[in-house]
């Protein structure tokens, strides 16, 4: 039966990428299923906003998008980083193809005006993304959506796990530059919901990675059968899977830091 996978990329991980996920990649796609990309390019933006002298300022992980900010995630996002991914995926034989939520106005958001020209997903039309895949392409999303007065810039994390439920992907990967969640100063193999949102509570899980456990804690919600978190520099690491609520809590450790 054909499957479905979402795999969400860090802004970072494709720079440092196993080679050998192209090969899997391929192998999913030559057993007829299908393939459907979101890529973040935090550090790229960061380093357009330092070059124009533009102030970065994060917010529970969530970029504040300023006017200035918004033009260069147009820019970087919507240009520079999706180009680079769409030619390198078509250089593998992997026939990729860059969107944005603009197109076709395919993904719809709110504003959150707490965060600047920041968008919460609130509809998405499914209609591009299904020709694109019935026919064979590979699409590459942007987290740039479609707002009432104009393009918001919305968490890639986020956006990603909307256009899975939307999509209802067998599959959703955070494809990311760490090995996994880490709890108790230990890497994880499985968690549970209950074990992010403790996390989460106690501040261990912080920073950058509050919107990936957030992201996968939603989508786990959502019915979606396999979520996973795993290591972009090595196809071989097993990451952090999400597995169902059990009566008791357990927390498997794979490796201290």
């Amino acid at each position: 039966m054909k499957k479905r996978k979402l795999i969400k990329l860090g802004g970072s991980v494709f720079e440092q990428l196993d080679p050998r996920y192209y090969e899997e990649w391929s192998e999913w796609l030559a057993a007829k299923n299908e393939l459907i990309f979101m890529h973040g390019g935090g550090p790229a933006l960061s380093a357009y906003c330092r070059e124009l002298q533009i102030d970065s300022i994060f917010q529970a992980g969530v970029r504040v998008t300023t006017a200035e900010v918004l033009l260069g995630a147009e820019r970087v996002l919507g240009g520079e980083v999706q180009s680079k991914i769409v030619y390198t995926l078509n250089q593998y034989k992997l026939p990729a193809v860059g969107i944005t939520g603009i197109d076709g106005a395919s993904i719809r958001g709110e504003k959150q005006p707490e965060y600047g020209a920041v968008g919460q997903v609130t509809k998405i039309e499914d209609k591009l993304f299904h020709t694109l895949m019935q026919t064979g392409f590979i699409p590459v999303v942007t987290s740039l959506i479609t707002g009432s007065e104009g393009t918001l810039n919305c968490n890639g994390d986020t956006c990603a796990v909307a256009l899975a439920t939307e999509l209802t992907v067998d599959e959703f990967e955070l494809l990311t530059d760490v090995a996994g969640i880490k709890l108790n100063g230990l890497d994880q193999s499985e968690v549970t919901i209950s074990d992010l949102q403790a996390g989460l509570e106690s501040t261990e899980i912080n920073g950058g990675m509050i919107p990936k456990a957030e992201a996968l804690i939603e989508a786990a919600r959502q019915g979606i059968k396999h979520v996973r978190i795993r290591f972009g520099q090595d196809v071989t690491s097993p990451g952090t899977q999400v597995k169902e609520e059990k009566n008791e809590r357990i927390i498997t450790n794979v490796s201290a830091s």
